[in-house]
């Protein structure tokens, strides 16, 4: 059964569903099955295969098995629906009205079915319709359709494939009114399923053709090569394929754009041999019309005259007047070329008389329209009784989707819950991380107390209390001439306790950290620990001065440990340590090339003193990482955030 009439030029040519010839086994095999076949529902879907092979080639045959079909639906809407389509398709070609008045006959009867299969067939029948008036010559109303009845109707379908031809019949139609942009348009909507559904189809390559072709009457010449050369690629694996004279066509067209005026000449010749060799008359015509345009720019009017008349001779079969109107235009224009005024002159008349009736004759297509809508609201009468069988059935389909509706919201107030619910915990744990942190922060300053007071009391404890003793034997020694060697001795403690005494300020809270800040505390420190058998260098680079004071602490106190944990346990004799900002971001490098361990073994116990720079490190939101090994030294990489906020 046909699908519809898709323009070509200034030609139409039909679009035939099941198109390729069918041999004879096929129908014996229907008949056969047909014979066997018990239920009247599955005799009719044979009947409609028979009446769909034979509407394009014997008109009583498919009218026949299509009427028969029919009777035996009787009782069934949905099957003498699909009855009505396909007598709308053995109409198609020997009755105009009748057939329209099937197919929407049949989009009544289907209309109450919301089956994918009920829709697939009601977008059929008023694409069909719509074929229809464009033979009318009312391509707008065609396309009304199409938009508004068909396409949306495909897709309800969930057939992607019968959504893309509609959108490239669309196409079609705006490309006849010269609107290639918005022709484009839809040609690219039909692109995509094509490509994913059916990348090899020869209506893929129809669909390069068209976006092709209309690129070249928008002027868009270098668009259409690529296009071109996707389309023969695709009919090279078709190599009797009825789209390769459209091929040579548009191929001929884009040769005539960039004035190759041979190259075109010969590419239109081989698709005017194959077009007779596949009997395609109306690619025919549309490759004829296309030499006229490459003879009439090379302003060889003779050869253009000549392809004209043989055209304009054929006219009959073209089925559109306006393609008759262009004709005799365009004749009119040749002998003036050629100056031949007087049959100029008798050309350009006909063109004024068919001009006129064809307006006259679009004022009676209107008026038939109203009478048409009048009919048609007589047969919604007859289906009325089939509307309230459909009420019932719509009432279940929207007490169905209330309650899916309700089901889904309640979901989704559940989903909402849950997600408050997992921010509340996300929350609660970023809370407790914060708590430990803090926790294991004050655990650290306890420590350095602990720390403080035993260097207090070991430490400068024992020296004052030297000095202490010293001094009571000066004092009650006093039958001893000379005392100098003992006060020598006590000057010495004193030295000590005072250097003590500065070890455990620095320790506490280093002086040239809140006096020049991190860059001088750091120095410090370094040549603080240095000796002899141990070296300490340090760089610092693009350091900010305006971190807060805090950070600056934490960081003094990380670099402090680690130095503190290389003299215990590392045995290294050199230690270089490096410093380093980027906007918010502080990085820390320190490397020695001690003894080394092994960093998975260590443990909480055995943690040579990193418990607390971790705990440091987490505070600044930071990241520690150690490279060790035994016998090769130890790297430790710090990266922290110095930002305010902390």
């Amino acid at each position: 059964m046909r699908l519809g009439i898709i323009i070509t030029g200034l030609f139409l040519s039909i679009v035939i569903l099941n198109g390729s010839a069918q041999q004879r086994p096929y129908t014996d095999s229907l008949q056969q099955l047909l014979q066997t076949t018990g239920t009247d529902t599955a005799k009719a879907s044979l009947l409609f295969l028979l009446s769909d092979h034979w509407a394009d080639k014997d008109t009583t045959k498919a009218l026949q098995y299509a009427r028969q079909a029919l009777k035996l639906a009787k009782g069934d809407l949905y099957y003498e629906g699909l009855a009505h389509f396909y007598l709308g398709g053995a109409y198609f070609d020997i009755n105009v009205a009748r057939s329209q008045q099937e197919y929407l006959l049949a989009d009544k009867l289907l209309a109450p079915y919301t089956t994918q299969r009920a829709y697939w067939f009601r977008s059929r029948a008023w694409h069909n319709y719509g074929v229809q008036e464009q033979k009318k010559d009312n391509s707008r109303g065609f396309m009304n359709i199409l938009l508004n009845k068909s396409i949306p109707l495909a897709i309800l379908s969930g057939d992607s494939v019968k959504m893309a031809w509609n959108y490239m019949d669309v196409g079609l139609v705006l490309s006849n009114y010269n609107d290639y942009n918005k022709a484009f348009f839809y040609y690219n909507k039909a692109l995509a399923p094509l490509r994913r559904i059916q990348p090899h189809s020869e209506e893929l390559a129809d669909c390069y053709m068209n976006m092709a072709k209309t690129s070249l009457l928008g002027n868009h010449t270098a668009r259409a090569k690529p296009l071109l050369d996707s389309a023969f690629c695709i009919l090279s694996l078709h190599p009797l394929s009825t789209y390769l004279p459209v091929y040579y066509q548009i191929a001929g067209m884009y040769f005539r754009h960039n004035g190759e005026w041979q190259k075109a000449i010969d590419t239109l010749n081989k698709g005017l041999a194959l077009a007779a060799q596949l009997h395609r008359s109306y690619d025919a015509f549309s490759i004829q019309y296309e030499q006229y345009e490459v003879y009439k720019l090379q302003h060889n009017f003779p050869l253009a005259k000549k392809v004209l008349l043989a055209l304009y001779q054929q006219h009959n079969e073209l089925p559109l007047n306006h393609n008759k109107l262009r004709f005799l235009y365009e004749l009119a224009a040749t002998e003036a070329a050629l100056g031949n005024m007087k049959a100029a002159y008798e050309w350009q008349q006909q063109y004024s008389i068919l001009s006129d009736s064809l307006h006259a004759a679009k004022t009676e297509t209107d008026i038939a329209a109203l009478e048409a809508s009048y009919q048609f609201a007589q047969k919604e009468k007859e289906v009325l009784i089939l509307n309230n069988r459909a009420r019932i059935q719509q009432l279940l389909l929207w007490g169905g989707g209330i309650l899916f509706i309700v089901t889904l919201l309640f979901f989704i107030y559940l989903f909402k819950q849950r997600k408050i619910k997992t921010t509340q915990q996300l929350k609660l744990l970023q809370q407790q991380q914060q708590n430990a942190v803090t926790h294991a922060l004050l655990q650290g300053e306890e420590r350095e107390r602990r720390r403080l007071a035993r260097d207090l009391h070991d430490g400068l404890g024992g020296m004052l209390a030297g000095v202490k003793i010293n001094l009571s034997e000066v004092t009650f020694d006093t039958q001893a001439r000379d005392n100098s060697t003992l006060l020598h001795k006590i000057s010495g403690q004193l030295d000590n306790s005072v250097t003590e005494l500065r070890r455990i300020a620095r320790n506490m809270m280093p002086e040239s950290l809140l006096r020049s800040g991190l860059e001088a505390a750091l120095s410090d420190l370094c040549q603080s620990v240095s000796t002899d058998k141990l070296k300490v260098d340090l760089a610092m680079l693009n350091i900010n001065a305006a971190i807060p004071k805090q950070v600056q602490l934490i960081i003094y106190r990380i670099i402090q440990e680690l130095l503190a944990n290389i003299m215990r346990h590392a045995g290294a004799t050199e230690v270089f340590i490096q410093c380093s900002q980027h906007d918010e971001l502080f990085y820390i490098t320190v490397e020695d090339n001690g003894k080394g361990f092994e960093p998975a073994l260590l443990t909480d116990q055995k943690g040579l003193g990193l418990a607390n720079i971790r705990h440091r490190v987490d505070f600044l939101q930071g990241i520690l990482e150690i490279d060790s090994a035994p016998g090769k030294g130890t790297v430790i990489n710090i990266e922290i955030n110095v930002a305010e906020k902390n």
